[in-house]
């Protein structure tokens, strides 16, 4: 058997890894791209499309499955297994990004038709059943990251390996958290392909961030400002929503975005670890404004409240017609909701105090404030679940040079297994 790295080594984006039976059956894990200023870039060394006999999708993130309509453009014909709740979003997120990248004019690579060949293909799983598929077994285990993520087991040539894709042990107000249960320590795990965001770091105590997160609201409330909370649309939204829907607050909550077609997908789709389902909807359709054009979201910041609105990153979406109206009031408060990239808006905001706005360096005057929500495990449950699970091989993965380093270097003086930072190309021989 040989795995080899097309994409997320040494780096976060465009995660694609093939596995290759004896029989010389091709598989890959994921299929993502990596955002760019002037575009994206996809998985690198897939030859042959056409031969690939079977793609598993951990979650619909972009990084994990925008490239799926990349090679269906160069005649990919297999199953794309995944979850009900996966593919739903991630067809949300695919449209959503043909779409902008017409708008700014950098070519996708692939035609709209070509989405519409990613939907043929698709087979849906459940969690916690094994499935046969031409040379191996699979089964897909709950990631806890985002609705329908999972981190997917494999059987193959007498080997059991285990992709986690993005995975959270933190349970959170919308997801149940990934446990490392008997499946994974009975039988020995031979290849472990573990992520590696938060490899060189510890994330804070979620309870008592959530708690943070809302008296920081309350007093920004009660002091007669406004709120605008910049959010992911998948994920981040909902918790979000969750978390003030809950409490008792003296105004109104508006919703923005992109953020209400996912919703919306997260409600109407049954998963079977997303938690607070029904809370979810209550809030959604009883206790939030829907904001759904631009009169109604002028008359919404006259009148002021909470938003919550894409993107998450302050790189564009409506958050920025939010930003023109609120950062001159000392009163108001921008809320960042979790990590930000480098040449972000968002990082800018964080790290110099200013963003731009229609080209315009702008020093904000409300109020900021950053905490670190995440949908990802962090260096503790990494080595722990490493060190439980004991593979006899380990890769580190969609991390940063940094992170996978750090991780390496701590497993090959504390497992017996060997161990990995792969690098983009590199082949091993399992």
């Amino acid at each position: 058997m040989k795995i080899q790295f097309h994409g997320a080594a040494r780096e976060v984006g465009r995660s694609c890894i093939s596995i290759t039976t004896k029989n010389g059956n091709r598989y890959l894990l994921d299929v993502g791209i990596k955002f760019q200023e002037d575009g994206f870039s996809g998985p690198e060394g897939v030859t042959n499309v056409p031969g690939i006999k079977g793609v598993f999708l951990s979650h619909a993130h972009l990084d994990h499955s925008g490239g799926l309509p990349l090679f269906e453009h160069q005649k990919l014909k297999c199953p794309i297994f995944c979850t009900r709740q996966t593919f739903a979003i991630t067809k949300i997120l695919l449209k959503d990004s043909y779409k902008i990248a017409r708008i700014k004019h950098t070519h996708p690579a692939y035609d709209k038709t070509d989405l519409v060949e990613v939907s043929k293909e698709t087979e849906y799983v459940q969690y916690d059943k094994w499935y046969v598929h031409n040379d191996l077994k699979f089964k897909y285990l709950n990631a806890g990251h985002i609705p329908g993520s999972a981190m997917i087991l494999i059987e193959a040539d007498g080997k059991r390996i285990l992709y986690t894709g993005d995975y959270n042990n933190k349970e959170t107000e919308l997801m149940y958290s990934a446990i490392v249960n008997k499946e994974l320590t009975d039988k020995p795990i031979d290849v472990l392909i573990t992520e590696s965001t938060y490899g060189n770091r510890e994330l804070p105590d979620r309870k008592l961030l959530n708690k943070q997160f809302i008296a920081s609201v309350k007093k920004t409330i009660s002091g007669g400002g406004s709120v605008l909370i910049p959010v992911f649309a998948l994920g981040r939204a909902q918790e979000t929503l969750i978390m003030l829907g809950k409490e008792n607050l003296n105004c109104k909550i508006y919703l923005d975005g992109m953020a209400k077609t996912i919703t919306k997908q997260i409600i109407s789709t049954s998963s079977k670890y997303v938690k607070n389902k029904d809370l979810l909807s209550e809030i959604f359709f009883n206790k939030i404004e829907w904001i759904s054009s631009p009169k109604r979201r002028n008359d919404a910041i006259r009148n002021g409240g909470i938003f919550i609105t894409t993107s998450g990153m302050l790189q564009g979406g409506p958050v920025l017609e939010y930003l023109k109206e609120l950062w001159h009031n000392p009163k108001n408060k921008l809320t960042l909701m979790g990590f930000q990239c480098k040449r972000t808006n968002g990082r800018h905001l964080v790290e110099e105090g200013f963003v731009y706005i229609d080209g315009w360096k702008t020093q904000v005057k409300c109020a900021v404030e950053k905490y670190d929500f995440s949908g990802h495990t962090d260096s503790e449950f990494i080595k722990k679940m490493v060190s439980t699970i004991n593979p006899k091989m380990v890769f580190f993965q969609h991390g940063d040079e940094e992170s996978v380093d750090i991780l390496n270097q701590w497993a090959k003086k504390n497992i017996k297994g060997k161990t990995y930072a792969p690098s983009l190309g590199e082949i091993f021989e399992i």
